[in-house]
């Protein structure tokens, strides 16, 4: 599909997307809209736009087509990422068949965006996951511990006590 239908049909897709975001994420208030001249015009003068307006931290590139390319289409979305200068956007590529409904369409992002996202996702549900960032240091003594420190279990720093233990005090009756 080409020219002005083409145009036409991606032009309604990113409206159809927009509003579909808008609804599950922000109640339909309007945070999220087509980007005016997406598709060209908004690359005007060096710097590229995302399709849609209103989704902080993701660069979405919405593609509606029978003959999808999805190494392509990444490629467009980092790109325009590139070339518009800004830092701290996740290339997402949003993608969807004629005759599918909006909720079906694909979400292609790379894989480790989407590991960051999941490993959120586990969090949020209560599950642990490694941190890489998490700071762990070990240390360790070539020769064992040294003779002035006494090896200790490393949970007993987590201990808490919650009565404290009576002082037994023995006497000696008959000393007494």
């Amino acid at each position: 599909m080409s020219g002005k239908f083409g145009k036409r049909k991606g032009d309604g897709y990113e409206r159809e997307l927009a509003k579909y975001l808008d609804a599950r994420l922000f109640g339909g208030s309007g945070q999220i809209s087509r980007m005016p001249l997406s598709g060209g015009g908004a690359h005007l003068g060096g710097g590229g736009r995302a399709d849609l307006l209103g989704t902080p931290t993701m660069w979405v590139e919405a593609k509606r087509t029978e003959k999808f390319s999805p190494y392509a289409a990444m490629a467009q979305s980092e790109n325009g990422i590139a070339a518009s200068k800004t830092d701290g956007e996740m290339p997402v590529v949003i993608s969807r068949k004629n005759n599918m409904p909006t909720g079906d369409s694909l979400v292609v992002m790379k894989l480790s965006d989407w590991v960051n996202i999941y490993s959120e996702w586990l969090r949020s549900c209560g599950y642990e996951t490694y941190d890489e960032n998490e700071m762990q240091i070990e240390v360790t003594f070539d020769d064992g511990l040294p003779s002035d420190v006494e090896p200790q279990d490393d949970m007993t720093a987590k201990v808490v006590p919650l009565f404290k233990t009576p002082k037994i005090v023995k006497t000696d009756k008959e000393g007494a």
